[in-house]
């Protein structure tokens, strides 16, 4: 939540509205993204001497963000399915 509260004052109708339309995990997604890119930014800024640009030091980093690989939906069918097993162990106190 911090990286909300950092970017918008109240982002529970943001959040509530990601869920209702399914688009959540792009939202996060876009979001961990952003912030990567502003670690990466803060660091260039204060620690490279180099004679590149931002974006060829980042991808001389290795750093792509697009070629990030999907899951699978066997693979997420095996997420969903363990997280339900840990769900239905769970006895609140």
């Amino acid at each position: 939540m911090d990286l909300l509260f950092k970017r918008y004052a109240s982002p529970f109708l943001l959040v509530d509205q990601m869920i209702l339309t399914g688009n959540f995990a792009v939202f996060v997604a876009k979001l961990v993204e952003l912030d990567t890119d502003e670690k990466l930014w803060q660091f260039f800024l204060h620690k490279v001497d180099e004679e590149k640009s931002f974006n060829d030091w980042k991808a001389s980093l290795g750093v792509d963000q697009q070629a990030e690989t999907q899951m699978s939906n066997d693979e997420i069918k095996a997420t969903v399915q363990s997280s339900f097993s840990i769900l239905n162990g769970y006895e609140p106190t």
